[in-house]
């Protein structure tokens, strides 16, 4: 195994040469984004040593028999190898994930190079038949194409069995919000609870419950009346263990953001802290000091669970007979209030730190009922001209119809119409009872007359 520099298309590549587990050659490009010219392919030079050493970690599989490897082993060495790149959260998930995968298919003893698109299609039902979500398969679909994209890469399998099989696909989540009423009357309920400032601000700022726990005194600028988020704290599960990770990693690059303090909260946050520094006078040695800086901690300074955050909000909501959301439908729930007044999608997404326009869209688009109203008045005033034409023109043919013909007000008409032959009779209600059934006798003898001309030039016998 060896590498290479190769120019394709003025372009420089890597080329890593190798020989699979049946013995024949293959080849790996990667691209270095350079152009070919001789500065450039010294730069290339320098990456190629590298490529070759994360190719070999890959090519690792080949060298243990790839062809014989359970796919279910293969998962799980896939995963150590991703370990490296992944944040100690995304990993503790993929983890979990796998390990239910690895079960399945180990039990069915399929191999890597034996695995059908069928293959994983059945497993996808075998969770839904136990109760699973489609939503949980999406998740599990997710790393198995990771996976096998890995295996693809290097040569091990001749396509991605994957990318075969229709992607379990949820029916679009539409997530639950209180209104500003309803969030007026947990405010209320909330009084004299010790987690009455974190839903509050969770509401507030719409913030991720991982973005709420990782607030610390060091991100609130008092004097100039902002918030920084730029940590987060999370709960997770690893090898069947709850951990919390803090991490100065946020979601992506847009949950990165100042935001203003507004005055409730101001005020709120300067009560915490000074109940804060009271506790560490009164509980002196036996306050926890490690977590100082955090803003959600305990009278003994411990910083709080998050699950138990979200489990003391269902109690909160149960025990005043509140609608039970999530906690993180306080989020939904800001976003809910914001574009009743009118704020725009570009400012929501700002706001509450999503990565694209679109991702905001696609969540909050069932609620911009304001966006709709604007657009109705502007149709409507674009047509308003039309429309008052159209009525005087209504009101006029009336008022000559009226003056041209005097109905008597004590006489009405009606119209008895025939679906075949159209015909259209008006009956004076005034008229005596013999007189009317005399009229519809006639009427009646009429259509019978009609119906049998049409049956007789149709063809029919009588």
């Amino acid at each position: 195994m060896h590498a290479t520099i190769m120019a394709k298309r003025e372009k420089l590549y890597v080329v890593i040469l190798y020989k699979d587990d049946l013995n024949r050659p293959q080849k790996k490009w990667y691209g270095t984004g350079l152009d070919d010219t001789k500065q450039n392919r010294k730069k290339a030079e320098q990456m190629k040593d590298q490529k070759l050493e994360e190719f070999k970690k890959t090519y690792s599989y080949v060298e243990k028999g790839s062809a014989d490897i359970l796919f279910a082993d293969f998962l799980e060495q896939w995963l150590e190898r991703a370990k490296t790149n992944l944040q100690i959260s995304t990993y503790a998930t993929y983890q979990g994930q796998v390990e239910k995968i690895a079960e399945y298919f180990r039990a069915k003893k399929i191999t890597l190079l034996n695995l059908q698109p069928l293959d994983i299609a059945d497993f996808y039902s075998y969770l839904q038949k136990h109760g699973k979500t489609i939503q949980l398969c999406e998740h599990y679909h997710v790393n198995i194409r990771r996976a096998l994209q890995t295996a693809l890469k290097a040569g091990l399998i001749p396509f991605n069995p994957a990318d075969r099989i229709d992607r379990p696909k949820s029916p679009k989540h539409i997530a639950k919000y209180y209104t500003r009423e309803q969030l007026d009357k947990l405010f209320e309920c909330l009084e004299g609870d010790d987690y009455a400032y974190i839903f509050k601000m969770t509401a507030y700022y719409g913030l991720r419950r991982s973005e709420m726990m990782g607030i610390k005194w060091s991100n609130i600028d008092f004097k100039n009346n902002k918030i920084i988020l730029n940590h987060t704290v999370v709960q997770t599960r690893l090898k069947g263990k709850s951990i919390i990770v803090a991490k100065d990693v946020m979601k992506n690059t847009s949950s990165l953001r100042s935001l203003p303090l507004i005055p409730k909260v101001k005020k709120l946050l300067l009560e915490l802290k000074a109940k804060q520094e009271e506790n560490q006078k009164l509980y002196g040695d036996q306050y926890e000091y490690k977590y100082k800086d955090y803003i959600c901690v305990d009278d003994l300074g411990y910083r709080r669970n998050p699950d138990t955050i979200s489990s003391h909000f269902k109690l909160v909501l149960r025990h005043n007979n509140l609608p039970i959301i999530k906690f993180h439908e306080l989020r939904h729930s800001c976003a809910s209030l914001l574009l009743e007044e009118g704020v725009g999608m570009k400012e929501i997404q700002e706001w509450l730190g999503h990565s694209t326009y679109n991702t905001t869209a696609d969540i909050y688009s069932h609620l911009d009922y304001s966006s709709k109203k604007k657009v109705a008045k502007i149709i409507n005033e674009a047509f308003a001209d039309d429309d008052e034409d159209i009525e005087e023109e209504i009101l006029e043919e009336v008022k000559n119809r009226s003056e041209e013909v005097e109905i008597p007000k004590s006489r009405h008409m009606l119209s008895v119409k025939h679906r075949d032959n159209r015909t259209t009779k008006e009956i004076n209600v005034e008229q005596t009872p013999q007189d009317l059934d005399r009229e519809i006798q006639e009427l009646d003898e009429l259509i019978r007359k009609k119906e049998e001309l049409l049956k007789r030039k149709r063809g029919f016998e009588m």
